[in-house]
């Protein structure tokens, strides 16, 4: 997935595309483009597009953050300390035991030098015991004053996790899975850009055609209405019929300028997908031609099931649901961890310790007032969530391709049936206007010739074009858009 969406990042056909428009730009000459020259215009410079392809890098990172919890965590404290006044020992809190200390060492003196101070008789028990009621009625000892009021603090620590219930294995997974799913967004942006692109495209097509067919009939009425006013001068034709002829004019003329300006209109659409700038200028091909396209719906169902992007995004769904239900199932286990820690400074410390300390840790919660069994309980109900979405997803996209399989049908049928009406009506045009000029034929039956043959015409236009949209919604429904992109190129 990853590689077929770095396709559009700095392929040559882009570059090329790009050129074309700078030079264009340069001789400021209006320039033709094909559609697949405007999905890469459009794939190159639409913001939403951009914004996606940025979401996706910011995933990558993560997922790799997410690597960094196997591996373990150093870290170098230090500081520095100051004391208002110096640190003392409470020695009424130890006054026994230090009794017990001096009664001890006290017998055990006697008992090694009696000998030399004239003790030999007084044993070790009864030496221990009358300096230990001796002892025991002197005042109470001063505190030790330790004299260090300030000190410097160093130590460099490291924690290597041994086991955490799955923890930073599921962590790992649910990273993997959102990486996952910002590619399919991606996909499912550019698939929309792709559609709106064909559907803009296709529209100034249209009306691009459209108002060739009013601008051919406007000259025919045009050409029609100097025929009438000739007639009329020459007393042939009775003056209402010219002035039929010139209303006849003007509403073909309204609805050419009705169309030119939709056409202004269509361009600016266009031109917002493909996010150009306005100083550049560009048109489009000027026609398309009817593809037979064969269609089997069993087969684009199955590609919709395997390449449509709200299906994919709702699986990477299932995993991150699968996975936040184990990181919550892993609150109920015992963390263990070694953990290391090297002292520096030591000598500056009121308390020196020792310069390695290393050991295992296990820590286990107790109560923290039901939060991890509620918690697991919601995740249980996510998971189940995703997967009624999943179910309800597929019915629909189910409906969605049915219902643009039936209309890209419907509409097939409908050009199709308009061609004979396109010649009968263009036939019929001629016979009328010919009837005229020989003098034989009415007026009103050019006119109205005129005006079925430009609906005639106009109506198959617009059915072509309902039927290549049909066809790129329903390639859009199945996860394949870019389909349609080379039938139209053709």
């Amino acid at each position: 997935m990853k590689k077929r969406i770095e396709i559009f990042r700095g392929s040559p056909l882009r570059v090329i595309v790009i050129m074309v428009f700078i030079t264009t730009y340069t001789y400021g000459q209006e320039r033709k483009i094909s559609i697949s020259q405007a999905l890469e215009l459009s794939y190159s410079n639409n913001e939403k597009i951009k914004r996606y392809t940025e979401r996706v890098q910011q995933k990558v990172y993560e997922d790799k953050a997410a690597k960094g919890n196997f591996l373990p965590s150093v870290n170098i404290i230090g500081g520095y300390t100051y004391l208002s006044e110096n640190m003392e020992v409470n020695t009424s809190q130890i006054e026994s035991s230090l009794d017990g200390l001096g009664a001890k060492y006290g017998a055990a003196f006697i008992e090694t030098y009696g000998d030399q101070i004239g003790l030999s008789e007084v044993s070790a028990e009864s030496a221990f015991a009358t300096l230990s009621s001796v002892l025991g009625q002197f005042p109470a000892y001063p505190n030790l004053i330790v004299d260090n009021q300030q000190f410097p603090t160093a130590a460099i620590t490291a924690t290597q996790p041994i086991f955490t219930g799955g923890k930073i294995i599921a962590g790992k997974k649910y990273a993997k899975a959102k990486l996952k799913s910002s590619y399919i967004e991606l996909k499912q942006v550019k698939d929309e850009i792709v559609n709106e692109l064909i559907n803009r495209y296709l529209s100034v097509v249209l009306l691009k055609q459209v108002i060739n067919t009013r601008q051919q009939v406007y000259e025919g009425m045009q050409t029609h209405e100097r025929q009438a006013e000739r007639a009329v001068q020459l007393e042939i034709l009775p003056k209402h019929v010219l002035l039929r002829a010139q209303v006849a004019v003007a509403n073909a003329q309204k609805d050419l300028y009705n169309d030119r300006n939709n056409l202004l209109l269509a361009k600016m659409a266009l031109r917002t997908t493909m996010n150009l700038p306005e100083s550049i200028p560009f048109n489009v091909m000027d026609s398309i031609s009817y593809p037979d396209i064969y269609l089997d719906f069993d087969e684009l169902l199955n590609t919709a099931k395997k390449r449509q992007p709200i299906l994919e995004l709702i699986e990477q769904k299932e995993i991150m649901a699968k996975q936040a239900h184990t990181i919550e199932k892993s609150k109920f286990m015992p963390n263990i961890a070694a953990f290391g820690t090297y002292n520096m400074f030591r000598e500056e410390l009121p308390i020196v310790p020792p310069k390695f300390i290393v050991g295992v840790q296990a820590q286990f919660n107790i109560f923290n007032g039901f939060k991890d069994i509620n918690n697991l309980k919601a995740s249980r109900h996510l998971q189940k969530e995703v997967k009624n979405a999943k179910e309800y997803a597929t019915q629909q996209i189910h409906l969605l391709v049915k219902s643009n399989y039936t209309k890209a049908l419907n509409q097939q049928k409908l050009y199709n049936s308009h061609l004979t009406t396109v010649d009968l009506a263009k036939e019929n045009l001629r016979i009328h206007t010919r009837r005229f000029e020989e003098g034989i034929g009415k007026s009103i039956d050019v006119i109205d010739a005129s005006m079925l043959y430009e609906k005639s015409k106009i109506e198959q236009l617009i059915a072509l074009d309902g039927y290549y949209k049909a066809i790129a919604n329903l390639y859009t429904a199945i996860g394949e858009p870019e389909k349609i992109i080379k039938i139209i190129d053709k």
